[in-house]
């Protein structure tokens, strides 16, 4: 693994400062490796990048690690979010969100390596999502046909109705094609109320962190995060949530149905799912969301019901 200019570390889960936390299980290695937003912007002369740290336990952690340096001229240039690691025959693959430089949309790219932890190179030429639009957080999901597929969000701040869209992509996850397929429209959900930046004087209805999971029943969820109105859910706390969505015959054609109930609604969201090294199925997510430098990557045990995914152990 690759060090860069942080200082190596052993650590604890809850000494790392990170947003939109993604673990990626070896069992190759028997290893965990932690990826997520943390140098999304640079700082100084330093560019910003990708990081990672690794484990044995889930508990004990060694880092920062390079996961991800820019390579000159690349066309991400800052906000660097939300990676994702899959390991797609016998390669891996990260999928995570650049902005681009002015007068460019954000969007999600692909970079590849031969190991989990990198260093991962640029693998799509620029960003597989829709260039004459504001995007991020991208995941990826393959169905039982074989189609691979991108899964992102449509910015609110474009569009004020944030929405959650799929787009195919090519075998060799290069680009994608076809015409997107909406899966939701944030404006419709019972739960949601707006939300505001005041740097840009605009309100809307935010959509986050798609992320699916194909259930032992056969129905496709989708997990995904925005703000809930006060009183909605059993805490009450109207912050950053984690929502379910569900495909019942599986595919991401739908059609597509929502929880009303909340799965989290703490202060925390920006949520995937992974087992461990024994299969305990987990939820990653960070925590709390709000103040902003107090986020803590956060795993919560769950487990699968008939009707879904509940929490079993806070």
């Amino acid at each position: 693994m690759k060090p860069g200019f942080r200082t190596i570390k052993r650590v604890k889960t809850d000494d790392i400062h990170m947003r939109d936390p993604f673990v990626f299980t070896s069992r190759k290695e028997n290893r965990y490796y932690l990826f997520g937003t943390t140098f999304a912007d640079g700082c100084g002369d330093k560019d910003p990048i990708f990081e990672v740290y690794c484990s044995d336990n889930l508990v004990d952690w060694e880092g920062p690690f390079v996961a991800f340096q820019p390579p000159k001229g690349f066309w991400g240039v800052r906000h660097y979010w939300a990676p994702e690691v899959f390991e797609i025959s016998g390669r891996y693959f990260m999928f995570a969100s650049f902005k681009g430089g002015i007068g460019e949309h954000r969007g999600t790219g692909i970079l590849v390596a031969d190991h989990p932890a990198g260093p991962y190179v640029p693998h799509s030429e620029g960003p597989v999502t829709p260039l004459d639009s504001e995007c991020l957080d991208g995941t990826y999901y393959e169905d039982s046909e074989g189609q691979k597929w991108i899964i992102y969000c449509h910015e609110w701040t474009e569009i004020y109705e944030g929405r959650i869209k799929a787009l195919r992509l090519s075998d060799d996850l290069k680009y994608s094609y076809g015409e997107p397929i909406e899966i939701l429209n944030a404006a419709k959900m019972p739960w949601i109320r707006h939300f505001g930046d005041p740097r840009i004087e605009k309100t809307g209805y935010l959509t986050d962190a798609p992320f699916m999971y194909k259930a032992q029943n056969g129905e496709l969820v989708m997990l995904w995060s925005s703000y809930s109105v006060p009183n909605y859910g059993d805490a009450g706390l109207g912050g950053y949530t984690v929502a379910v969505a569900r495909s019942a015959n599986g595919m991401i054609e739908g059609e597509w149905t929502h929880d009303k109930k909340l799965l989290l609604d703490r202060n925390a969201g920006h949520s995937s799912l992974f087992r461990d090294l024994k299969g305990q199925l987990y939820i990653c997510t960070h925590y709390p969301d709000t103040p902003h430098g107090s986020e803590r990557p956060l795993f919560i045990q769950v487990e699968e019901i008939e009707n879904g995914i509940v929490i079993i152990k806070d």
